[in-house]
Protein backbone atom coordinates (compact mmCIF):
# COMPACT_ATOMS: atom_id res chain seq x y z
CA UNK A 1 0.00 0.00 0.00
CA UNK A 2 1.38 3.17 -0.45
CA UNK A 3 2.35 5.46 1.51
CA UNK A 4 -0.20 8.68 -0.16
CA UNK A 5 -2.95 6.31 0.18
CA UNK A 6 -3.40 6.73 3.35
CA UNK A 7 -4.40 10.39 3.34
CA UNK A 8 -6.76 10.08 0.47
CA UNK A 9 -9.90 11.67 1.12
CA UNK A 10 -8.50 13.64 3.33
CA UNK A 11 -9.82 17.27 2.80
CA UNK A 12 -8.47 20.64 4.89
CA UNK A 13 -10.55 23.32 5.03
CA UNK A 14 -9.02 26.58 3.59
CA UNK A 15 -8.42 28.87 5.85
CA UNK A 16 -10.24 32.77 5.24
CA UNK A 17 -7.44 35.30 4.81
CA UNK A 18 -6.48 37.43 7.41
CA UNK A 19 -7.39 40.88 6.48
CA UNK A 20 -4.25 42.98 6.64
CA UNK A 21 -4.74 46.41 8.73
CA UNK A 22 -3.43 49.41 6.76
CA UNK A 23 -0.70 51.30 8.94
CA UNK A 24 -1.27 55.35 8.95
CA UNK A 25 1.26 57.53 10.07
CA UNK A 26 -0.20 60.57 12.16
CA UNK A 27 2.09 63.08 10.12
CA UNK A 28 2.68 61.73 6.64
CA UNK A 29 -0.92 60.28 6.26
CA UNK A 30 -3.78 61.65 8.12
CA UNK A 31 -2.25 65.29 8.64
CA UNK A 32 -0.79 64.82 5.03
CA UNK A 33 -4.11 63.94 3.86
CA UNK A 34 -5.59 66.56 5.87
CA UNK A 35 -4.01 69.63 4.35
CA UNK A 36 -4.50 68.35 0.29
CA UNK A 37 -6.08 65.09 -0.47
CA UNK A 38 -4.87 65.54 -4.03
CA UNK A 39 -1.48 66.05 -3.14
CA UNK A 40 -1.45 63.14 -0.50
CA UNK A 41 -3.40 60.96 -3.42
CA UNK A 42 -0.14 60.93 -5.72
CA UNK A 43 2.80 61.36 -3.14
CA UNK A 44 1.30 59.47 -0.52
CA UNK A 45 -0.69 56.89 -1.94
CA UNK A 46 0.28 56.16 -5.47
CA UNK A 47 4.13 56.15 -4.37
CA UNK A 48 5.37 59.28 -6.57
CA UNK A 49 8.47 60.64 -5.84
CA UNK A 50 8.75 64.20 -5.83
CA UNK A 51 10.81 66.07 -7.99
CA UNK A 52 12.21 68.66 -5.25
CA UNK A 53 12.00 67.51 -1.57
CA UNK A 54 12.65 70.93 -0.48
CA UNK A 55 10.20 70.91 3.23
CA UNK A 56 11.36 66.76 3.81
CA UNK A 57 14.85 68.63 4.09
CA UNK A 58 14.02 71.42 5.82
CA UNK A 59 12.21 68.96 8.81
CA UNK A 60 14.48 66.10 8.71
CA UNK A 61 17.89 68.08 9.23
CA UNK A 62 16.40 69.74 11.83
CA UNK A 63 15.34 66.35 13.82
CA UNK A 64 18.03 64.64 12.75
CA UNK A 65 21.01 67.05 13.97
CA UNK A 66 19.10 67.72 16.91
CA UNK A 67 18.93 63.55 17.73
CA UNK A 68 22.92 64.16 17.43
CA UNK A 69 23.05 66.99 20.40
CA UNK A 70 20.79 64.58 22.20
CA UNK A 71 23.38 61.25 21.69
CA UNK A 72 25.97 63.60 22.31
CA UNK A 73 24.83 65.33 25.54
CA UNK A 74 23.56 61.03 26.87
CA UNK A 75 27.79 60.01 25.91
CA UNK A 76 27.00 57.95 22.68
CA UNK A 77 29.04 59.65 20.33
CA UNK A 78 32.49 59.05 21.83
CA UNK A 79 32.48 62.03 24.12
CA UNK A 80 31.92 62.78 27.87
CA UNK A 81 28.61 62.39 29.31
CA UNK A 82 26.76 65.68 29.89
CA UNK A 83 28.74 67.09 26.34
CA UNK A 84 26.57 69.70 25.36
CA UNK A 85 27.68 70.33 21.11
CA UNK A 86 29.18 73.36 20.42
CA UNK A 87 28.84 75.57 17.03
CA UNK A 88 31.63 73.86 15.39
CA UNK A 89 30.19 70.07 16.89
CA UNK A 90 26.41 71.51 14.86
CA UNK A 91 28.32 72.48 11.78
CA UNK A 92 29.90 69.21 11.22
CA UNK A 93 26.81 67.40 11.86
CA UNK A 94 24.52 69.17 9.44
CA UNK A 95 27.59 68.54 6.71
CA UNK A 96 27.58 64.97 8.11
CA UNK A 97 23.23 64.98 7.68
CA UNK A 98 23.15 66.79 4.42
CA UNK A 99 25.22 64.94 2.73
CA UNK A 100 23.47 61.76 3.76
CA UNK A 101 20.30 63.65 2.92
CA UNK A 102 21.47 64.78 -0.40
CA UNK A 103 22.35 60.93 -1.17
CA UNK A 104 18.72 60.08 -0.95
CA UNK A 105 18.00 62.58 -3.24
CA UNK A 106 16.66 65.13 -0.79
CA UNK A 107 18.02 68.24 -1.03
CA UNK A 108 17.91 72.12 0.15
CA UNK A 109 15.90 74.44 -2.74
CA UNK A 110 18.85 76.38 -2.05
CA UNK A 111 21.65 77.14 -0.06
CA UNK A 112 19.46 80.01 1.77
CA UNK A 113 17.30 77.34 3.49
CA UNK A 114 20.21 75.33 4.02
CA UNK A 115 21.65 78.48 6.29
CA UNK A 116 18.52 79.18 7.65
CA UNK A 117 17.85 75.49 9.30
CA UNK A 118 21.31 75.80 10.75
CA UNK A 119 20.83 78.87 12.21
CA UNK A 120 17.48 77.78 14.11
CA UNK A 121 19.03 74.53 15.61
CA UNK A 122 22.51 76.36 16.65
CA UNK A 123 19.98 78.76 18.32
CA UNK A 124 17.52 76.29 19.56
CA UNK A 125 20.94 74.24 21.42
CA UNK A 126 22.37 77.52 22.65
CA UNK A 127 18.49 79.05 24.47
CA UNK A 128 17.61 74.90 25.24
CA UNK A 129 19.91 72.60 25.36
CA UNK A 130 21.68 73.45 28.75
CA UNK A 131 17.87 73.25 30.24
CA UNK A 132 16.37 70.39 28.45
CA UNK A 133 19.07 68.19 27.21
CA UNK A 134 19.20 66.48 31.05
CA UNK A 135 15.62 66.55 31.48
CA UNK A 136 16.15 64.14 28.18
CA UNK A 137 14.69 60.56 28.61
CA UNK A 138 14.80 59.51 25.10
CA UNK A 139 14.19 60.75 21.32
CA UNK A 140 12.17 59.75 18.86
CA UNK A 141 10.23 57.77 20.75
CA UNK A 142 7.47 55.24 18.92
CA UNK A 143 4.02 54.80 19.37
CA UNK A 144 1.25 52.95 17.95
CA UNK A 145 -2.28 52.21 18.51
CA UNK A 146 -4.76 49.23 17.05
CA UNK A 147 -7.57 50.97 16.13
CA UNK A 148 -10.91 49.13 14.64
CA UNK A 149 -9.85 48.35 11.63
CA UNK A 150 -6.25 50.23 11.15
CA UNK A 151 -3.04 50.73 13.30
CA UNK A 152 -2.17 54.39 14.16
CA UNK A 153 1.26 55.38 14.21
CA UNK A 154 3.64 58.16 15.63
CA UNK A 155 7.19 59.20 16.37
CA UNK A 156 7.49 61.39 19.22
CA UNK A 157 10.42 64.32 18.90
CA UNK A 158 11.21 63.54 22.81
CA UNK A 159 10.12 62.77 25.99
CA UNK A 160 11.87 64.91 28.79
CA UNK A 161 11.30 64.79 32.33
CA UNK A 162 9.66 67.71 34.14
CA UNK A 163 12.18 70.45 35.36
CA UNK A 164 10.80 70.27 38.98
CA UNK A 165 11.07 66.73 38.82
CA UNK A 166 14.34 66.26 36.87
CA UNK A 167 16.53 65.91 40.45
CA UNK A 168 13.84 63.48 42.15
CA UNK A 169 15.40 59.91 42.93
CA UNK A 170 13.84 56.77 41.92
CA UNK A 171 12.06 55.22 39.39
CA UNK A 172 10.56 57.80 36.50
CA UNK A 173 7.07 58.15 36.88
CA UNK A 174 5.11 58.39 33.32
CA UNK A 175 2.76 61.13 34.97
CA UNK A 176 5.40 63.28 35.21
CA UNK A 177 6.67 63.25 31.30
CA UNK A 178 6.71 65.74 28.82
CA UNK A 179 6.21 65.11 25.02
CA UNK A 180 7.83 67.58 22.40
CA UNK A 181 7.44 68.05 18.84
CA UNK A 182 9.65 70.46 16.73
CA UNK A 183 7.72 71.66 13.95
CA UNK A 184 10.35 73.62 11.18
CA UNK A 185 7.79 76.60 11.08
CA UNK A 186 6.77 79.72 12.35
CA UNK A 187 4.10 80.00 14.67
CA UNK A 188 0.89 80.08 12.92
CA UNK A 189 -2.92 81.91 13.90
CA UNK A 190 -5.00 80.33 16.35
CA UNK A 191 -7.82 80.71 13.73
CA UNK A 192 -5.77 78.56 10.86
CA UNK A 193 -6.60 74.77 10.15
CA UNK A 194 -2.65 73.62 10.72
CA UNK A 195 -2.84 75.16 14.59
CA UNK A 196 -6.24 72.88 15.10
CA UNK A 197 -3.94 69.63 13.47
CA UNK A 198 -1.31 70.69 15.52
CA UNK A 199 -3.12 70.40 18.76
CA UNK A 200 -5.12 66.88 17.11
CA UNK A 201 -1.98 65.51 17.08
CA UNK A 202 -0.71 65.98 20.27
CA UNK A 203 -3.45 65.04 22.00
CA UNK A 204 -3.18 61.64 19.84
CA UNK A 205 0.11 61.20 20.57
CA UNK A 206 -0.64 61.84 24.40
CA UNK A 207 -3.49 58.95 23.86
CA UNK A 208 -0.81 56.52 22.34
CA UNK A 209 1.29 57.81 25.22
CA UNK A 210 -1.35 56.34 28.05
CA UNK A 211 -2.00 53.37 26.01
CA UNK A 212 1.56 52.92 26.13
CA UNK A 213 2.43 53.56 29.87
CA UNK A 214 -0.74 53.33 31.57
CA UNK A 215 -1.29 57.91 31.94
CA UNK A 216 -1.02 61.30 29.71
CA UNK A 217 2.18 62.92 30.02
CA UNK A 218 2.49 65.91 32.16
CA UNK A 219 2.46 68.50 29.12
CA UNK A 220 2.42 68.41 25.13
CA UNK A 221 4.91 71.06 23.84
CA UNK A 222 4.95 72.10 20.21
CA UNK A 223 8.15 73.79 19.65
CA UNK A 224 7.97 76.06 16.49
CA UNK A 225 11.76 75.90 15.41
CA UNK A 226 12.16 79.17 12.64
CA UNK A 227 11.12 81.41 15.81
CA UNK A 228 14.21 81.45 16.64
CA UNK A 229 15.68 82.64 13.44
CA UNK A 230 17.46 86.15 13.83
CA UNK A 231 16.74 85.74 17.81
CA UNK A 232 19.26 87.14 20.82
CA UNK A 233 20.69 83.71 22.44
CA UNK A 234 21.14 85.91 25.38
CA UNK A 235 17.19 87.20 25.63
CA UNK A 236 16.44 82.95 25.78
CA UNK A 237 13.39 81.60 24.42
CA UNK A 238 10.80 84.12 22.63
CA UNK A 239 7.07 83.24 23.88
CA UNK A 240 6.20 82.65 20.52
CA UNK A 241 8.19 79.78 20.02
CA UNK A 242 6.08 77.06 21.81
CA UNK A 243 2.17 76.14 22.15
CA UNK A 244 1.26 74.62 25.03
CA UNK A 245 -1.86 71.93 24.30
CA UNK A 246 -3.86 71.35 27.03
CA UNK A 247 -4.78 67.23 27.63
CA UNK A 248 -8.06 66.29 28.74
CA UNK A 249 -9.97 63.26 27.98
CA UNK A 250 -12.80 64.93 26.08
CA UNK A 251 -10.24 66.84 24.09
CA UNK A 252 -8.45 63.71 22.94
CA UNK A 253 -11.63 61.81 22.56
CA UNK A 254 -12.09 64.58 19.50
CA UNK A 255 -9.31 64.55 18.43
CA UNK A 256 -9.40 60.88 17.67
CA UNK A 257 -12.67 60.92 16.13
CA UNK A 258 -11.32 63.58 13.87
CA UNK A 259 -8.25 61.38 13.01
CA UNK A 260 -10.29 57.93 12.39
CA UNK A 261 -12.99 59.82 9.85
CA UNK A 262 -9.73 60.56 7.91
CA UNK A 263 -8.38 57.33 7.92
CA UNK A 264 -11.63 55.64 6.58
CA UNK A 265 -11.93 58.36 4.09
CA UNK A 266 -8.42 57.77 2.89
CA UNK A 267 -9.46 53.82 2.77
CA UNK A 268 -12.34 54.09 0.86
CA UNK A 269 -10.30 56.78 -1.50
CA UNK A 270 -8.55 53.89 -2.06
CA UNK A 271 -11.35 51.25 -3.01
CA UNK A 272 -13.24 53.67 -4.85
CA UNK A 273 -10.56 55.99 -6.60
CA UNK A 274 -11.63 59.13 -6.44
CA UNK A 275 -9.80 61.34 -4.37
CA UNK A 276 -11.24 64.91 -3.51
CA UNK A 277 -9.85 68.00 -3.65
CA UNK A 278 -9.19 70.51 -0.89
CA UNK A 279 -11.84 71.89 0.26
CA UNK A 280 -9.93 75.33 0.63
CA UNK A 281 -6.96 76.62 -1.06
CA UNK A 282 -3.60 74.73 0.72
CA UNK A 283 -0.80 77.21 2.38
CA UNK A 284 1.24 78.85 -0.50
CA UNK A 285 4.32 76.68 0.56
CA UNK A 286 2.45 73.61 -0.28
CA UNK A 287 1.55 74.94 -3.36
CA UNK A 288 4.71 76.12 -4.60
CA UNK A 289 6.56 72.27 -3.89
CA UNK A 290 4.00 70.44 -5.34
CA UNK A 291 4.57 68.71 -8.73
CA UNK A 292 0.75 68.48 -9.73
CA UNK A 293 0.00 71.77 -9.66
CA UNK A 294 -0.19 73.15 -12.81
CA UNK A 295 -3.24 70.63 -13.65
CA UNK A 296 -4.57 71.30 -10.10
CA UNK A 297 -8.45 72.49 -10.50
CA UNK A 298 -8.35 74.19 -7.25
CA UNK A 299 -5.60 76.96 -7.70
CA UNK A 300 -6.32 76.72 -11.71
CA UNK A 301 -10.11 76.95 -12.07
CA UNK A 302 -11.73 76.56 -15.22
CA UNK A 303 -11.99 80.04 -17.20
CA UNK A 304 -9.80 81.76 -14.87
CA UNK A 305 -6.30 83.00 -15.40
CA UNK A 306 -4.35 79.88 -13.75
CA UNK A 307 -1.91 80.55 -10.55
CA UNK A 308 0.31 77.99 -12.07
CA UNK A 309 1.25 77.71 -15.64
CA UNK A 310 4.01 75.70 -17.19
CA UNK A 311 6.72 78.00 -18.38
CA UNK A 312 7.63 77.70 -21.80
CA UNK A 313 11.16 76.78 -21.67
CA UNK A 314 12.21 79.53 -24.69
CA UNK A 315 11.02 82.37 -23.07
CA UNK A 316 12.50 85.04 -21.49
CA UNK A 317 11.82 85.07 -17.44
CA UNK A 318 10.91 88.95 -17.58
CA UNK A 319 8.26 88.14 -20.71
CA UNK A 320 6.95 85.20 -18.89
CA UNK A 321 6.74 87.06 -15.64
CA UNK A 322 4.59 89.75 -16.85
CA UNK A 323 1.67 87.09 -18.66
CA UNK A 324 1.09 85.08 -15.98
CA UNK A 325 -0.67 85.61 -12.51
CA UNK A 326 1.49 83.64 -9.54
CA UNK A 327 0.77 83.44 -5.95
CA UNK A 328 3.38 85.17 -3.63
CA UNK A 329 6.46 83.39 -3.38
CA UNK A 330 5.66 81.26 -6.30
CA UNK A 331 7.54 78.77 -7.69
CA UNK A 332 6.44 78.55 -11.47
Amino acid sequence: MAIWENFEGLHVPLQPPTPVRPRFSLTSDILSYRKCPRQYRYFGNDGFVPARSTQAFYGQIIHQVLDRCHRLYRGLLGRPLGTLATDEDLAAFFLEVRNALRSHGIRAANDDVADQAEEVVKNFNAIEGPALYPRVHDTEFRLERNREDYVLRGVVDVIARQEDVTRIAGPLDPGTMEIWDYKGSKRIGRATADWKNYEWQMLVYAELYRLRTGTFPARAIVYFMNELEGVSRQKGRPQSATLDVNITDERVSEALVRFDADAHAIMKHRVDGNWPLPSAPPDTDTCNVCDVRYSCPTMNPPGTEPTYRIRNPFERPGRAGRRRAVAPGAIG
